[in-house]
């Protein structure tokens, strides 16, 4: 009697072992259900998190990562690449920091892989707080992007001891009596680190971090802003740009010292 049951136990643990609940002889209960792809790579949570011990759903399910949102963990990922190329053409770090790069004006994407679900980042790019523009960016773009910022985050964990950010959301602030809110706010608005976010306007580009290394090329031949830039494009924006559809602005010497502060207000890292 006691051979038989020594004989069923090696049987069924040599049938557990090698059926459908191990994957790459890693336990993993998501076989049951779906079909295994990229075998090469590890198992299915190394992609998709979950837990693969159970079939309760809501607990195999727990902090999933659906397929859409996990190509960043697969070496090479054209989806990673092109979320990356998005990243810097849209001048996502004037504001927010991925990759150890860029400002400190906004939260830092760095910790999203272990802090933020794959859907709540997609679901910020598609409706962005009061002072981060909107790009309108189709949703294959979203889904490139989030794998971007997941993939530099995987790369670049946050130390538990880094405080999160504090940033200003209020549209109507006590302090709005200034030379970027009497001159520019009425087409710009602007996140800056000193007086939080200003301007209420939509019409032209978001300002923030206007005179970082991440700002945006905003037209051919020049690469990053700077206040000789700045001052010859306020003078008159038609001697720089033929079709530009912004008036000249005009500032005393005071007020556009003012407004460079303004401008140059964030934290780069």
């Amino acid at each position: 009697m006691g051979l038989r049951l020594s004989i069923l136990t090696v049987f069924l643990v040599l049938l557990w072992t090698t059926g459908p609940h191990f994957y790459n002889g890693r336990n993993t209960g998501c076989l049951e259900c779906h079909s295994a792809h990229h075998e090469g790579w590890g198992t299915c949570v190394d992609c998709h998190r979950g837990d693969p011990r159970t079939q309760r759903i809501q607990i195999a399910h727990h902090r999933l990562v659906p397929g859409e949102y996990a190509c960043f963990t697969l070496p090479e990922s054209p989806v990673v690449e092109t979320g990356q190329w998005l990243i810097d053409i849209s001048g996502c770090r004037r504001c927010h920091q991925t990759g150890q790069q860029g400002n400190g004006l906004a939260s830092n994407l760095d910790g999203s892989l272990d802090k933020k679900m794959p859907e709540v980042l997609a679901d910020a790019i598609n409706k962005p707080a009061v002072f981060m523009p909107h790009f309108n960016f189709q949703e294959t773009d979203v889904t490139r992007l989030v794998n971007a910022i997941l993939a530099s985050s995987a790369g670049y964990a946050l130390k538990s001891t880094d405080f999160g950010q504090a940033i200003h959301f209020e549209e109507d602030k006590e302090d709005s009596d200034n030379v970027f809110s009497r001159n520019c706010g009425g087409c710009h608005r602007i996140l800056t680190q000193s007086i939080g976010g200003i301007g209420k306007g939509d019409i032209g580009p978001n300002l923030s971090g206007i005179f970082s290394d991440f700002y945006f090329q905003t037209f051919k031949g020049r690469k990053s802003w700077n206040s000789t830039g700045l001052g010859q494009w306020l003078k008159n924006p038609r001697d720089i740009r033929t079709n530009a559809q912004m008036p000249p602005v005009h500032l005393k010497k005071d007020e556009f010292g003012h407004l460079l502060k303004i401008l140059d207000s964030y934290v780069s890292s």
